[in-house]
């Protein structure tokens, strides 16, 4: 009997002694966790992305239950989003816009509830890389709504309608980045005015200064863990931090409470750091890791995220907490399944609850690959060489869709021996790769510039860097495009387009018919390419809900090109361009030359090269004429519009070098508005002549004269007035005359 006893006390021993050693040799336990499910944990571009893939993968195929507008969903679309900005062309990209289209775009029911506008982020960002209006309109819908309405309840959560405001931590997550974001993109302060007011009020109420923590909400106060510590939610406080993430990448560096957030998430990364356990993991209470003894993942990819997002934004010394974010890392990534689901999810609850290996949710895998995306962008940031610019916006003005220049002399310098076209241009808040074009303007074969697009807000800098690329790695491509094209099936046509406007000049297979050297401008409501496609259908002038060419233009300047003025006249060419060449094709800028022979202007000849550009976003062409005489060196060069019959409604503004035109398009197809600017630097006067609204300038052709002309219609979002189109021309002149400012970074 005593033997038995000495052999079952001897067996209980060695198991105790194997459970002891589990629990405190934790990394014993993720090598072989994470050896059954083929993952590393190093962090390296390869080994990063692999795992967040499996993960993003296993959940698009074993979708939630959960309803797709909820905060559930928001939270697994904040990851997702951020997996799909590294390749934009990927699968996940298109799972996010198939899941805004079944949602029709739509926010959750509750008006006010922060949890019913967490999914709206996924919405803004689609928003940025589509430029769709029905992505962003509900959201601001609905955000002018409670603007126009603000609740007056109090944070107290015992009190009724409480959860009309911030008064539970995790709203931090789910409310405040989508009001952030949508200030950013209209650049209306009103939407960050009230998520600064609201965040500081639930802050005061919530935020507990001395173990720099967060109560999930007001009835948490009093309550006590079993070990006699304060109640603070693991999850809770990770949305907390994550949230602050969210928010600071779109806040403006001169934002005057920028500190206090900065504070604010560096008193919170500190004590964090302090309670991560030996696992990498934190707990589901965070300060009783006693009586809630496993890890738990939802808390952890948070954490993981905001210290990893705090180092890859110089808020968090990199020697200081990289050790923390790499064993919260290898923590995650030892909790994925062989197949791809991630466990040791607390499920949903507002409290520290136990927790068990199989237990998943798709909120925790959000803050999976939040963690992972900026892990990737860590792992990239050690790819040399690697060169760092800040691109400032000096204007009081959002500027969405805004093309910025790098000179190949320039990035020669800064990155030796670096080809131009294996550079990548990552964006250093949002942690995507932007879409790039090399170019070569001279056409010696050299690149001269490096180009690529961002939004600003007002007044805002931004970071980027450029980094060689690795081995393998495809560059992101815009979903839309600039494009130009010979069109010789329809008599020598050159036509070009960008994702708002479509133009047209005639070659000299037309002459027969029409000689011109005037803009034909086509309407289109649509971001994609349509020109090519309308030519081959010939059905051009019609309108299948796309658009079409609904503008006459005739012997005139059309909408916008330019020519001599001698004697009150518009010395037009006499005739259509002789050649042309193709310089750039897109995908952000598409330019081009026409060749125009020699005319007689008045008393002297004169020929032309015309040099025309357009970029991803605008409405705009830049237009440069470069003119050639042997008989004068001084010339009045007019840019303008032909003036119709059938309309009045004109806009000159002398002071701005800005004109406008609004009329009907042909066919009852709505209204067109036309517009010419010059920069600042010209001398210009506004005139009408010969039937045409024109901007005319003394002119030495010994050097180009550059200005600005295009479109817009009725038809297509944010030009459905007059004022609108004159508005639109306004800040672009502002644009023009107020370059964004590029540094490189000592």
């Amino acid at each position: 009997m005593r033997a038995k006893m000495f052999v079952f006390i001897f067996v209980i021993f060695i198991i105790g002694s194997l459970s002891a050693t589990a629990l405190s040799s934790p990394d014993t336990n993720q090598l072989k966790e994470s050896d059954s499910n083929n993952l590393s944990a190093v962090i390296e571009t390869e080994a990063v992305l692999g795992a967040m893939k499996k993960v993003a993968d296993w959940q698009l195929a074993n979708p939630s239950r959960h309803s797709t507008t909820d905060w559930t969903h928001g939270a697994l679309f904040a990851g997702m989003t951020n997996l799909a900005k590294i390749d934009p062309q990927s699968k996940y990209m298109q799972a996010m816009k198939e899941f805004g289209q079944k949602n029709k775009w739509e926010l959750g029911r509750r008006i006010y509830h922060a949890d019913d506008h967490c999914v709206g982020k996924m919405y803004l960002d689609l928003y940025s890389y589509y430029r769709q209006p029905e992505m962003m309109e509900k959201v601001k819908e609905r955000f002018d709504y409670i603007l126009a309405n603000k609740p007056g309840t109090q944070l107290d959560f015992t009190t009724p309608e409480n959860q009309r405001r911030w008064s539970w931590c995790d709203a931090l997550f789910m409310g405040p980045p989508v009001w952030a974001k949508l200030s950013m993109i209209t650049g209306d302060k009103k939407y960050l005015d009230y998520m600064n007011e609201e965040w500081w009020a639930t802050t005061d109420y919530l935020y507990d200064k001395e173990e720099h923590l967060y109560y999930r909400d007001s009835r948490f106060f009093d309550r006590r863990e079993q070990n006699g510590k304060k109640i603070f939610w693991s999850r809770g406080n990770g949305w907390v931090f994550a949230g602050l993430a969210r928010v600071l990448e779109n806040l403006p560096d001169d934002h005057p409470d920028g500190p206090r957030y900065i504070t604010l998430f560096k008193e919170m990364a500190a004590k964090l750091k302090t309670i991560q356990q030996p696992d990498g993991c934190w707990r589901a209470s965070l300060l009783d890791a006693e009586n809630y003894p496993v890890k738990e993942t939802s808390g952890t990819g948070f954490y993981c995220y905001g210290m990893a997002w705090g180092i890859n934004n110089g808020l968090l010394e990199k020697d200081e907490y990289l050790p923390a974010v790499k064993k919260a890392w290898a923590g995650l990534v030892s909790s994925v399944y062989p197949d791809g689901k991630l466990g040791w999810v607390q499920p949903i609850g507002e409290d520290p609850r136990k927790v068990e290996k199989h237990m998943t949710e798709i909120y925790a895998v959000g803050g999976f690959l939040l963690a992972g995306s900026e892990l990737y962008k860590m792992a990239l940031l050690d790819n040399k060489p690697s060169a760092q610019i800040t691109v400032n916006n000096p204007v009081a003005a959002v500027r969405p869709d805004e093309t910025i220049s790098i000179s190949a002399d320039k990035i020669k310098e800064k990155m030796p021996g670096v080809n131009l076209e294996d550079i990548a241009v990552m964006s250093h808040q949002a942690g995507n790769f932007l879409t790039t074009q090399v170019i070569d303007n001279n056409g010696d074969g050299s690149i001269d510039e490096l180009i690529f697009q961002t939004d600003f807000y007002i007044n805002q800098t931004k970071r980027f860097w450029l980094i060689k690329k690795q081995a393998g790695f495809d560059m992101p491509s815009v979903k839309n495009k600039t494009y130009c094209m010979f069109v010789p099936q329809r008599k020598d046509d050159f036509a070009w387009e960008n994702d708002r406007v479509a133009f047209r000049m005639y070659g000299p297979a037309l002459e027969d018919e029409t000689i011109t050297c005037g803009i034909d401008a086509w309407c289109k409501n649509v971001t994609y390419p349509v020109m090519e496609e309308m030519y081959k259908a010939g059905t051009y002038h019609e309108n299948h809900g796309r658009g079409g060419d609904f503008y006459k233009v005739g012997n005139t300047l059309g909408c916008g090109a330019a020519a001599p003025f001698a004697d009150g006249k518009v010395k037009l060419s006499q005739h259509n361009f002789k050649d042309w060449k193709i310089i750039a094709n897109g995908p952000i800028r598409s330019i081009f030359e026409m060749n125009y022979a020699p005319w007689k202007a008045g008393t002297y000849t004169i020929s032309e090269t015309k040099r025309i550009s357009i970029d991803l976003g605008s409405n705009l062409n830049r237009i440069e004429c470069r003119y050639t005489s042997d008989d004068t060196k001084n010339a009045t060069i007019a840019a303008g519009i032909i003036l119709r019959d059938s309309s009045q409604e004109k806009y000159k503004d002398s002071e701005n070098n800005i004109v406008a035109y609004w009329l009907p398009a042909d066919g009852d197809n709505g209204m067109v508005g036309c517009g010419v600017i010059c920069g600042t630097d010209t001398k210009a006067t506004v005139t009408e002549a010969d039937n045409h609204l024109l901007m005319t300038t003394e002119h030495n052709i010994e050097k180009p004269f550059i200005y600005y002309s295009g479109s817009c219609w009725n038809e297509n979002s944010g030009f459905e007035t007059f004022e609108k189109w004159q508005q639109y021309l306004a800040d672009f002149k502002r644009r023009v005359d107020n370059p964004a400012i590029v540094k490189f970074a000592d």
